[in-house]
């Protein structure tokens, strides 16, 4: 037995093996760990600095935008000259300010300064300096203007908010700062930009933080004098961003543990290698003593954690190596996670607009992640899910990610049957943007991602239970313009509230239909129509069906489509706030939100006439039996007939009315108010010059006579009474009026005086 052990210690050399392999172990595992903490390390410094040039770009975006719509915007360059303003003026310039805030990428509000006046506009309303809750900051920034973004400060408008919100500003001059006459105010809000960081939280990369100049948290609030090493400082604003490093932190766990026995191992090498020689040939007894007590520790470890004994050394080296391939395979998903991050925000800052390539950079880019770059042409194909809301509340947040992943392999793989190579970005959780490499053919242009998208809706239909709209937008020959076709494809899909959804809309289709202001709105005649749903008029109906033809005739899109439904809601809002409090109620409690819901949930305007008359004419129902309960409001019905049928009559006054209805006039004043939401002789008025404008612009009878015609015996009441209403005198209000000859000085000066 003594001989039989000699000889296997001998031969095997079995402890010398186990020591060396585990050694030869720990140390690869060290170098392979250093190499992984190094790359984690740059990746998240990357992904830092990318967040932060992102940021930097939306924010000179923004500041770019207030220079060029100061410049030329004229409403709001006469908002800051001396000249005396209007309501309309201010109304005008509010519209314009909430249109230029539309185009930032974070929620903003601005405000404008008027130096000489002392007032401050926003979208909300007008000011003065002594009752504006940011006056502080104002006349400090004013005085004393901040180099660029300030750092986080808590903005109000009104000093009663005591709600304030957290805020970055910037402040210039207008017009410059060698003659300045007020200044224009961006206030980015602080949660907006931490909202955008957190969508490069997403493929679990880590969370991007950010800090102020003086090194304060946006979120917290709190000081720190130490960064970690993952961090980027902006040389725009001075702000920090850094990534909290979530990849490296095992690895710097392992490392610690690993580097710290680097050395032990290497030296147990050399002890195992030389004493094993000596002791195997001169001292194997002890050696064997030194065996038989650990097998003897190993025998009662196993026994009190309930294990099965190894038969022999080598499944420690077994258990090591699967440790070492778990690793190894755990590196590899790293970098293959992050080539793909890399890909995606290639991508999206293209299509974006932040970054520009030349030729040369595109072919190093796409090279770098193992992507063909060779292309005669691109097209450009942007699709949306159609009716997006309802897809939301349908289907889990796991299941919208498996169907939109499926909406691009299905894309991907008909193009690929083309022989044609295609990447992604989505721009907007509901829309897709496709750009496809197409090369030279007998296919017309254009033609073949006409088919490619026609496919794709067609097999969309066939196999998912939902609907989607293209835009084609032009053909781009080269990358530097591929943003221009991108906002192309972006602008045709956006014309489904005309041409409906599931469909594919390309510039062909688009021109085809008749020229129009897509963003147009025509507010004067939605409050027309609240006015008459107001005073029980049933030709609102009729007013709103022409209303969705003449924007049918456009191309409307979704966006100018919610602020159609917005406006009409408005105005109802107000006209209705001069009714009865029971109906106030009605409408606050139980219809206000389902108009407002409607601007999200529909998607044409075909869908959009057939609920808002069906909504209108739910709420009619409701206001006609809320007013038949009412005893008056017969008889203010009665009378408004009765005003509708006279108003002709020069004897027409309250006086007359209320004794033919056997009522005191401030009896009847009081019911008519109150049920109909205006004053009889506002009524009374409005009638008989809407008549009056008519007969002017469409006729040719004198103004004597149309004066008798409306119910005033002299001409020279008629025409007092009439400058009065409108700021105009019959005889220029007809001919500035009349087709073809509205001049653009005309057009300016109507716009200022018209009141009704």
């Amino acid at each position: 037995m003594k001989m039989n052990w000699y000889c296997r210690m001998l031969l095997s050399y079995t402890p010398i093996f186990l020591v060396v392999g585990s050694s030869v172990i720990f140390v690869l595992f060290t170098v392979l760990n250093n190499d992984s903490e190094s790359r984690s390390s740059g990746t998240n410094r990357t992904i830092a600095e990318q967040v932060m040039r992102n940021t930097d770009a939306n924010l000179k975006l923004i500041e770019r935008s207030v220079v060029s719509e100061l410049a030329k915007d004229q409403a709001i360059r006469d908002f800051f000259s001396g000249q005396p303003t209007t309501v309309y003026d201010d109304y005008v310039t509010q519209k314009n300010l909430v249109d230029m805030q539309s185009l930032f990428p974070f929620v903003n509000s601005v405000y404008l300064y008027n130096a000489s006046k002392q007032r401050v506009l926003t979208e909300t309303g007008v000011y003065p300096i002594e009752s504006f809750a940011d006056k502080p900051f104002l006349l400090s920034a004013y005085k004393h203007p901040a180099d660029g973004w300030t750092n986080p400060r808590v903005y109000a408008q009104s000093p009663f908010d005591k709600s304030g919100q957290k805020v970055v500003s910037l402040a210039l001059y207008v017009p410059y700062a060698a003659m300045k006459q007020g200044a224009v105010v961006v206030n980015i809000y602080a949660r907006s930009l931490e909202q955008y960081l957190g969508t490069f939280a997403d493929s679990g990369t880590g969370t991007i933080h950010l800090l102020d100049s003086s090194k304060t948290a946006f979120d917290t609030g709190a000081m720190t004098d130490r960064l970690p090493q993952l961090f980027a400082q902006s040389p725009y604003t001075g702000w920090y961003f850094y990534d909290d490093s979530v990849h490296a932190m095992p690895f710097h766990r392992l490392s610690f543990l690993s580097n710290a026995w680097v050395v032990v191992m290497l030296a147990m090498i050399g002890l195992a290698i030389a004493g094993s020689t000596v002791i195997t040939h001169m001292h194997y007894k002890p050696i064997k003593a030194i065996f038989g007590k650990a097998s003897g520790y190993m025998a009662r470890k196993s026994e009190e954690l309930r294990l099965i004994r190894p038969r022999n050394e080598l499944a420690f080296i077994e258990t090591a190596l699967d440790h070492l391939l778990k690793k190894s395979l755990d590196y590899h998903n790293l970098r293959k996670e992050n080539r793909l991050l890399r890909q995606q925000r290639l991508f999206q800052d293209l299509l974006a607009g932040h970054r520009i390539l030349s030729e040369a950079e595109w072919e190093k880019e796409m090279a770098a992640l193992n992507l063909p770059y060779r292309f005669d042409r691109l097209g450009v194909a942007a699709l949306e899910i159609d009716h997006y809301r309802t897809f939301t509340k349908t289907y889990k947040p796991g299941d919208q990610r498996l169907l939109k992943f499926i909406l691009e392999s299905a894309f991907r793989e008909l193009a690929q049957q083309r022989d044609l190579f295609v990447w992604h970005a989505w721009l907007k959780p509901c829309q897709i943007v496709f750009i496809v490499h197409l090369f030279k053919t007998d296919t017309s242009t254009g033609a073949e991602m006409r088919e490619l998208c026609e496919d794709f809706r067609t097999w969309v239909n066939h196999h998912l239970q939902l609907t989607v709209t293209a835009g084609i937008g032009a053909e781009s020959d080269a990358v530097d313009t591929l943003v221009e076709s991108c906002r192309s494809a972006q602008e045709n899909v956006s014309c489904k509230a005309v041409f409906g959804t599931d469909t594919v809309i390309d510039n062909r289709l688009r021109q085809a239909k008749a020229s129009g202001d897509a963003d147009f709105v025509d507010f004067q005649a939605i409050r027309e129509l609240a006015q008459a749903f107001r005073m029980d008029d049933r030709l609102w109906k009729e007013k709103l069906t022409r209303m969705f033809e003449a924007m049918n005739d456009t191309l409307m899109t979704k966006r100018a489509m919610a602020e159609f439904i917005r406006g009409v809601t408005r105005q109802l809002g107000k006209e209705i706030s001069v009714l009865s409090a029971d109906i106030r109620f009605l409408w606050m409690d139980q219809y206000q939100y389902r108009f407002e819901e409607l601007a999200d949930d529909t998607e044409t305007l075909a869908e959009l006439s057939e609920r808002l008359t069906a909504l209108m004419g739910k709420l009619e129902d409701e206001l006609k039996r809320e007013r038949v309960s009412r005893k008056h409001h017969s008889v203010a019905l009665q009378v408004k007939q009765y005003i509708d049928e006279h108003y002709a009559d020069p004897k027409l006054s309250l006086l007359h009315v209320s004794g033919r209805f056997g009522l005191q006039p401030a009896t009847l004043s009081h019911l008519f108010k109150e049920e109909l939401g205006e004053k009889f002789i506002d009524y009374v008025l409005k009638l008989r010059f809407g008549h009056a404008r008519r007969l002017l612009v469409e006729s040719d009878e004198p103004i004597q006579s149309i004066a008798e015609k409306v119910g005033y015996n002299h001409a020279i009441s008629f025409h007092r009474a009439f400058k009065k209403m409108y700021d105009l005198p019959p005889g220029e209000y007809r001919s500035l009026h009349r087709p073809g000859q509205l001049t653009p000085v005309s057009s300016e000066k109507m716009k200022a005086n018209m009141k009704g």
